[in-house]
């Protein structure tokens, strides 16, 4: 890999890849193995940090840190039809680095036919295929003792382990309810991060990859053929330390390979009327997100810092109505373990959904700098919960004063929005040197009514909450009735059944969160070509010569985790392209 600040002739590269997160690390890994031509060049052009030099990622402790660092962690403008705005955030850094996952669980091989195409028995290829590249320990023979706690609650709730994987990475089982889904964890137990996303591809000393990180590709210049199909002659960026816009002129041979995330249909979507491709920016969803109430841990469980997002879930299957034959929606439960101080940046971020209105939440999605500044008072606000607790713990235990430290443990579940959202143009301006996340906005319907349905997304958090609140409380012990009255003040997140609706109410109008698993805009079979008539045309976008999708918009959003089909659909990609 050679790093630098400007690239060398356009003509000497084979493809360009906008983006480094895990479809690309997933395509890099492959295109490099199937073709090993070392005349073959890529360029890279990645906006976030280097993720080789970025200290904040590499530990668990400093993971959860990375959530105050504005160069890393970033918010969409996102709101719902009504205008509400929600906290929808995306990490910006090589090889999804600012994720809290390597592995996690793949989607079934029928729903990535159904959605792909080419057959289950193409996916369990892929699968296995890329399963070998990860080389992970059995996650249940690792298990933390707080981890092992999970597990027992788990299945004393009625959840059954999932046994379905392919090397140690679980595969979602179709059609079966209350699944335990245990994971590979890129920590180790003292925290230190021992894999990523970049793990995947030999980035060093690689004369045939070429990366240029702190680059915010802002544009794609298209030109008209002779068969009207459009051809991508020029990319500009901009050099985010030098502040200054650089291009990148394109040769005929080149390929340009979109893995932006969200950025992906932002830069398609101008050129959607030459394309005559209206797809562009349709077909958006994220799973929505709604934290469980915080419990305290047996003084007998001691969380270790692998602990912090603890390497297992569980996964239910709720109905859209009474109807046992009616479309059912997959719910998520993600379990938090650690100390305050160890949770702290995770819980103050967390923690602004719920006590910052949403006039100035309206702000703080569009201009960093407030959103830097409410962070710094959310965890304040935090630290001040802690000392009052501290204070009252040391009146009735006074030989233990200063030496008193909670272990806590929490939950959210979350789910797909149940009505697909969109991409939106906010101005006709060109985005020169501005994040294109300043001409969109990014439009997701949760908990929307319409006419001929009942409010889905409502009804499924109902269930979900009011069945699990039993579980959270086999996990741990409610905390002092103050803090209880405090977290339920600030939150409305409930203790009791009859506290739920309550919640609901509140947070669907002030508290909307999303899971940072962005997805769509660019669908296969809709903006982009499945690869069915010709697999050399997989991932193409319609309309165009050399433009490619490679990242989760290529996707509706998957049931469960996305991570694994992130890298599946990289996989996939270099497979039939080559």
């Amino acid at each position: 890999m050679s790093k630098s600040r400007d690239c060398q002739a356009a003509s000497s590269y084979d493809w360009i890849v906008v983006g480094s997160g895990n479809g690309a690390c997933a395509f890099l890994s492959q295109y490099l193995d199937k073709r090993t031509d070392p005349a073959d060049r890529i360029l890279v052009i990645e906006e976030g940090e280097d993720f080789f030099e970025t200290s904040e990622i590499t530990h668990q402790r400093n993971w959860t840190r990375s959530y105050s660092e504005g160069s890393i962690f970033k918010l969409h403008n996102a709101q719902t039809p009504e205008g509400i705005p929600i906290l929808s955030g995306y990490a910006s850094t090589m090889g999804g680095g600012g994720s809290i996952n390597y592995t996690m669980i793949f989607e079934s091989p029928k729903w990535l036919a159904d959605h792909f195409g080419h057959g289950e028995r193409y996916w369990n290829r892929c699968i296995d295929e890329l399963s070998a590249k990860f080389q992970r320990k059995s996650p249940v023979h690792e298990l933390t003792p707080v981890g092992n706690h999970l597990l027992d609650s788990l299945e004393s709730c009625g959840f059954q382990l999932n046994r379905q994987r392919s090397e140690n990475i679980p595969i979602y089982k179709e059609s079966r309810d209350k699944q335990i889904h245990v994971f590979p964890n890129q920590f180790n137990e003292f925290g230190q991060r021992t894999h990523s996303g970049v793990s995947l591809v030999k980035w060093h000393n690689n004369p045939r990859l070429q990366v240029m990180t702190k680059c915010r590709v802002t544009r794609l210049d298209l030109e008209t053929l002779n068969d009207r199909e459009q051809r991508c002659c020029r990319i500009i960026y901009q050099d985010l330390k030098a502040k200054e816009e650089r291009s990148i002129s394109l040769d005929r041979h080149t390929r340009v390979l979109l893995c932006a995330g969200a950025a992906t249909p932002q830069l398609l979507y101008p050129h959607r009327e030459a394309l005559r491709n209206f797809e562009i920016g349709e077909h958006v969803n994220d799973h929505i997100v709604l934290p469980f109430g915080i419990y305290l841990l047996s003084e007998h469980l001691q969380p270790t810092l692998k602990d912090q997002y603890i390497s297992l879930f569980a996964t239910e299957e709720l109905p859209h109505s009474e109807d046992p034959d009616a479309e059912k929606t997959v719910c998520n439960y993600d379990f938090f373990s650690g100390s305050l101080d160890d949770l702290l940046y995770l819980i103050s971020h967390l923690f602004l959904a719920f006590w910052v209105p949403n006039g100035i939440k309206l702000a703080m999605i569009q201009q960093p700098r407030v959103f830097q500044a409410l962070k710094w008072l959310s965890r304040r606000l935090v630290q001040f919960l802690n000392s009052l607790d501290d204070v009252l713990y040391s009146l009735k235990h006074p030989s233990r004063i200063g030496k008193h430290e909670w272990s806590l443990i929490s939950a959210i579940v979350k789910f797909n929005i149940s009505l697909p959202g969109y991409y939106q143009r906010l101005n006709d301006r060109d985005p020169t040197d501005q994040p294109l996340s300043s001409f969109y906005e990014i439009i997701l319907r949760c908990f929307q009514e319409n006419s001929d349905r009942e409010n889905v997304d409502r009804a499924i958090a109902k269930s979900a909450i009011s069945k699990q609140i039993e579980l959270m409380s086999k996990l741990g012990k409610e905390p002092h009735p103050v803090f209880r009255y405090l977290i339920r003040l600030l939150t409305r997140m409930p203790y009791r059944k009859e506290q739920v609706d309550q919640y609901l109410d509140h947070y669907q109008w002030y508290d909307l969160l999303t899971e940072q698993h962005l997805s769509g805009g660019c669908v296969f079979g809709k903006a982009i070509d499945l690869g069915l008539e010709a697999s050399s045309s997989t991932g193409k976008v319609f309309g165009s010569q050399n433009l490619y999708v490679g990242d989760l918009s290529a996707s509706p959003l998957p049931r469960v985790s996305p991570q694994m089909t992130a890298y599946l659909i990289g996989h996939h990609l270099a497979n039939q392209l080559y």
